[in-house]
């Protein structure tokens, strides 16, 4: 009789831990990125990281003068972007009709604006390549998704320098149950679109 007693109370944890809602919030506002995932009562910040623990002073090896790694500008950041996209959305959109309608997206504010003051022309070819990005992902994001009110707006400014502004809040919120449903499969499809290194 204690072992069912026992059975009974792993059922019953087992089961709450699979309703338990997941919250994954992103915000973007002046430069500075934030993501934190929530659990219940927990909280656990990505972006930026937590603070690490101070370590016991030892003395610095000496370095190698490293070569300055190449810059991206906004234009190839923005288009590398979208190429990544492109590149996973057949695997994501696969593995969200598996769960349909168990992801809910609230809020979901975006604000882009492309600076083009000295190049106007690249500003806006990044804003029609982001706008035509959105037209393409919003409608079959909301036939997947739960997303109440969406407000995306992309624009560009050309007396602003060549940089982009975004100001963003994004929460994605899940049962555990449909992240375990779906994270085997999109890995194993994630995986297939990645190309492999010779």
């Amino acid at each position: 009789m204690p072992a069912l007693w026992v059975l009974a109370v792993v059922a019953l944890l087992l089961v709450l831990i699979l309703l338990t809602r997941l919250r994954v919030v992103f915000t973007a506002k002046d430069d500075a990125l934030t993501l934190e995932v929530r659990a219940a009562f927990f909280r656990y910040r990505v972006l930026p990281p937590p603070d690490e623990k101070p370590s016991k002073k030892k003395k610095p090896a000496p370095e190698k003068p490293k070569e300055p790694a190449p810059k991206r500008t906004v234009t190839e950041t923005i288009q590398r972007l979208l190429a990544l996209l492109d590149r996973f959305w057949e695997p994501v959109t696969g593995v969200l009709r598996n769960i349909r309608g168990a992801v809910r997206v609230d809020p979901l504010t975006v604000h882009v604006t492309y600076g083009g003051h000295d190049e106007p022309a690249d500003a806006a070819i990044l804003c029609g390549d982001t706008l035509a990005a959105v037209w393409a992902v919003m409608p079959v994001l909301e036939t997947l998704c739960r997303i109440p009110g969406p407000r995306i707006t992309v624009d560009t400014d050309f007396d602003a320098p060549n940089n982009v502004r975004l100001d963003a809040q994004i929460a994605l919120t899940l049962r555990v149950w449909a992240l375990l449903v779906s994270l085997r499969p999109l890995l194993a499809l994630l995986r297939k679109q990645t190309p492999k290194q010779q």
